[in-house]
């Protein structure tokens, strides 16, 4: 079986606001098109009853689910699992059912349906005090082909982007080792902007580029941005190699861009149009990503932002 017709496995974390809900859409469409396994996380606060051994909490949870109640975070799950239901990717009835993954007794629930290609969506809580750690591990545990995350309905601007603390959404980014999309108003009618350069990385992430072009039916453009005219030559064979490849792989790319310019404003800019940015992970550390130009792209971009490591 090729890489195309492995079934993407897509990860959703699933938080309060919005944005949290941004991908479920792009999500299904990915699942019509490529039989997707979708896997819905929450991941809510440690209770504080298990520093005495956590008997009492999990009598409690136990007594709120026989009862026909809902701990927290099964709600937010639960409106996620209705927006997949009336888009039509669910298919069957499920129960919760226990899954003590990190050490809580009774803290952890999954709750697993089939969708009507014969993938499946999962709902699960889990429980930590540290949600990016978490996610990074479900996303490990999940063999996540792409992680979305609900970015900040309203990036942060100008000079107080460096100033003011790093979003959930940008953390996640920066430490989970699978693909991550930064949602925003993640809508999967307006196509991708595939950004390259002539590096190895850029080279690298053009299978994982085809690949979600495929699975979302979605047209594809080529952008590449030169800092100055001096960079112009290696920008330009950038976007033709990976016209080349897009070319070789069945995926003919909607029009080819180069620019010159501040990388980060030109990508954001042009990148509006689109429904989701797609740019390769810098190879800088974790504590560095927030000055490269995929991260700085992320945190400024009006719309959704796929980083692929």
């Amino acid at each position: 079986m090729t890489q195309d017709q492995t079934p993407l496995r897509i990860l959703i974390c699933i938080g309060g606001g919005p944005e949290a809900f941004a991908g479920l859409k792009f999500a299904a469409r990915l699942a019509r098109h490529s039989c997707a396994d979708i896997g819905l996380l929450y991941v809510r606060a440690q209770d504080s009853g298990l520093n005495s051994g956590g008997m009492e909490v999990r009598v409690a949870r136990q007594n709120i689910l026989d009862w026909g109640l809902e701990l927290p975070g099964m709600t937010a799950l639960r409106k996620a699992r209705d927006i997949l239901l009336e888009l039509g990717e669910i298919k069957g009835e499920a129960e919760w059912r226990h899954a003590e993954i990190s050490g809580d007794p009774a803290g952890e629930y999954i709750r697993e349906y089939e969708n009507p290609c014969g993938g499946t969506v999962s709902l699960k809580l889990r429980i930590s005090p540290d949600v990016t750690s978490t996610v990074a591990d479900e996303a490990e545990r999940f063999d996540a082909d792409l992680v979305i995350v609900g970015g900040s309905p309203k990036p942060v601007e100008g000079l107080r982007r460096y100033f003011t603390p790093k979003s959930l959404a940008l953390t996640v980014a920066a430490h989970c080792a699978r693909p991550v999309i930064v949602a925003r108003h993640l809508e999967p009618g307006h196509g991708h902007l595939v950004c390259v350069q002539e590096t190895k990385r850029s080279q690298a992430m053009l299978d994982r580029a085809v690949r979600y072009a495929k699975a979302c039916d979605c047209p594809s453009t080529l952008l590449s941005v030169a800092p100055d005219e001096a960079g112009r030559e290696s920008a330009q064979r950038a976007v033709n190699e990976a016209d080349a490849y897009f070319r070789e792989h069945g995926v003919t790319p909607h029009e080819l861009l180069v620019e010159v310019g501040n990388p980060a404003e030109i990508i954001t800019e042009i990148g509006y149009d689109f429904s989701l940015i797609v740019m390769a992970e810098s190879a800088k550390p974790w504590f560095a990503k927030t000055f490269s130009v995929a991260h700085e792209v992320a945190a400024r971009a009006r719309n959704s932002v796929l980083i692929v490591k």
